[in-house]
This record gives C-alpha cells, structure tokens and sequence, in this order.
C-alpha cells in the first residue's frame, strides 16, 4: 500500500508571480493528462449546453433602516477614598498623661537622654519648665536630661589674658550630637494631639494658654540668634567662683546664649541648625491650627 503524502493546507497572503507559474503548469498538465486518458478531444460540433432556465428575478431586500446606538456617557472614574485615621484615644487628664505621652513616642527614636527625659513623672509639666525657662533666657540645667560638665571650666592664661581653653569644648560634644539626631518632625506628629495639654500646663505659670506657641519660637530665637563669636579670643575675669567676661555687651547676654558660646562654634552652629528646624515646622503646625 503506498503512502499518500498529505498536502498542505495553501498558507494565507500574497501569492508571488512563481507561485502562479507553477499553478498554471499544474492546471495545463492536469488538462492534458485527461484528455490522453480518454484518447479523444472534445469535438468541436458538440451542441451546446442548454441555457439555464430563467429564474424569477428576485427584488432586493428592503433596506432596514438601522437604529443609531445612544451615545454613551462616560462615567467617570471613582477614586478610592483614603482609609480613615486610626481614631486616637480621649484626651487624658493632665495628672494621668505620663503612660500616654511614652505610649506616643514608644515609636520615636530619642536616644538615651530622651528616653531618660521620660522615665519621672510630670513630663508635659517639665517640658513646659524647660521652654517657659528658656524663653526667660535661662538654662534649665536642673530638668535637662544630659548633665552638666563636673569637670572644671578650662581657661588658658597667658599671663597677659585669661581667655576660655578651646579644648573645653570637647565637653557639649555629646549633647549636641544629641540634639541632632532627634527627628523632630516625627515627635511633634506624635505629640500634636496633646498639645492641649501643654498649653494647660503652661497655664500655671500665669500665662495664657494661647501664649505657649509663641513663647516655644520665642525661646527658638533666642537659640538662633546667638551672636557669632570666637570665644578663645573673649578676655575672661573671676569674680568669685565664675568666669565673666570682660566685654560688658558679651557679659549682657542672656545665659542661655552665654552657654552657646561656651559649647565652641562647631556644637553652636550644629543646636542652632536644630532650632531653625524646629522653628520651621512649628511656625507651620501654628498656621495649620489657625
């Protein structure tokens, strides 16, 4: 039995003029092997095929009239609505806010200083005495987290002057490289629902509640503008157990700016970038409770 190759089905598209050549040879050979095989070609006087019968003619189809399809409205497209804020908890009294302030910076890196600030008791009562003190341009040294240097304050004398040793410098290191890495941005975002509480805390002093914005910039300027001065060239006098300066308008300077100075300009310029941050986004939470 001989196997009949299939063939393959004629491939869609453009025939090419070989193409054609080739079929038309197929169809010339096709016609010629028919005719050997019958040994006769067609004659020439065969009648020819009756006409087809006559078939009504048949009217065209009435045109339907098609219907226009409506013009659809586009409908516009839906946002999502944003998740609602996690509800906060009620505002707690001023005498039980210690648990709810750590709960509100569990999440907020303040370092070991910071975490030290918030282990007593009374914490938005002594952070309002840290800035009702530094807005009089005091330095709260008794209610700071980082202590005071122990180690006697270094001079250099010449027998001439007596100026502050640079090296004593060394000693604010730790506290400014503190006061850098807070994220201030994310503690005040954690603290601004209590804020509330501050300003009743900030009542007592007999001030108004509405004053303790203004008295938080206040006590930032004060920080800001220190004057720049190269305080190893500031001629030193002792009166008593203190260094003062023999300058009348240094000496004049508030104490919180005195002890800027005393920090040297590296750790002075590094607080004072810390404040103008701070400064910018609290001027911004002002307006934004307006």
């Amino acid at each position: 039995m001989s196997c009949q190759t299939p063939l393959r089905p004629l491939q869609s598209g453009a025939v090419n003029v070989a193409q054609v050549g080739l079929i038309a040879i197929l169809i010339g050979v096709a016609i010629a092997g028919g005719l050997l095989l019958t040994n006769s070609l067609p004659p020439d006087d065969l009648a020819p095929a009756p006409a087809p019968a006559s078939q009504p003619e048949v009217s065209p189809p009435a045109e339907v009239e098609t219907l226009a399809e409506p013009e659809q409205t586009p409908v516009p497209e839906t946002k999502p609505e944003p998740a609602p804020e996690p509800a906060r908890p009620p505002l707690p009294s001023l005498q039980e806010s210690d648990a709810t302030v750590r709960d509100a910076l569990a999440d907020v890196p303040l370092g070991t200083a910071g975490q030290q600030f918030l282990l007593p008791s009374n914490i938005i009562e002594r952070t309002t005495s840290v800035v009702y003190l530094m807005a009089q341009g005091e330095v709260p040294y008794k209610l700071m987290p980082i202590a005071r240097p122990k180690a006697a304050f270094p001079i250099t004398d010449d027998g001439l002057q007596v100026t502050a040793d640079p090296e004593g410098h060394a000693r604010y290191d730790a506290f400014a490289v503190w006061i850098q890495s807070l994220d201030i941005e994310s503690l005040l975002a954690a603290v601004d629902w209590l804020l509330p509480l501050f300003r009743e805390a900030w009542s007592f002093y007999g001030e108004s509640e509405s004053s303790f914005d203004q008295a938080v910039l206040y006590a930032l300027d004060l920080i800001i503008y220190t004057p720049e001065v190269e305080t190893s060239d500031a001629r030193l006098f002792r009166k008593e157990a203190v260094w003062l300066y023999e300058d009348p308008a240094l000496e004049a300077l508030p104490p919180i700016q005195k002890q800027l100075l005393r920090m040297g300009s590296a750790n002075a310029s590094a607080i004072k970038a810390k404040a103008r941050e701070v400064q910018l986004l609290w001027s911004a939470h002002i307006v934004a409770d307006d």
